[in-house]
């Protein structure tokens, strides 16, 4: 069960990192959309409870120290995005401005760039399995 909710994770967020690389101005104006939500504190719960089950793939598989590490990095990220859900929405839009369109492409690109490294390694976790 837990292996399939990390494939699907992966899939989900290899979906976004792909929609990212081909629709970088409509993606940014989703991003933009969400941290202009009220209910934006709860993405932080939402990074919590997806990050969570990645620090508790079984060390048999031989990706769950690189696994372990990203739940870390989700999980730890998501009080932040609770508790100070207004400095975080500040600090994103400042970062816009001060890129400008170019860097905040460029800023878009390096994070789908991520998010599919991690997407994959995900689903290649789930095949290892």
């Amino acid at each position: 069960m837990l292996m399939t909710f990390i494939f699907i994770l992966g899939i989900y967020v290899t979906t976004i990192g792909i929609f990212e690389l081909i629709l970088p101005t409509r993606m940014l104006q989703l991003w933009i959309k969400i941290s202009s939500s009220k209910l934006y504190f709860l993405y932080g719960i939402v990074l919590i409870l997806a990050g969570f089950p990645l620090t508790q793939v079984p060390s048999s598989n031989p990706l769950s120290i690189p696994l372990f590490i990203v739940g870390l990095i989700v999980v730890f990220s998501g009080p932040f995005i609770l508790i100070y859900p207004e400095k975080i929405r500040n600090l994103f839009f400042q970062g816009l401005d001060e890129l400008g369109q170019t860097g905040s492409r460029f800023a878009l690109i390096v994070d789908a760039i991520a998010r599919i490294a991690i997407g994959i390694l995900c689903i290649v976790a789930y095949i290892l399995n």
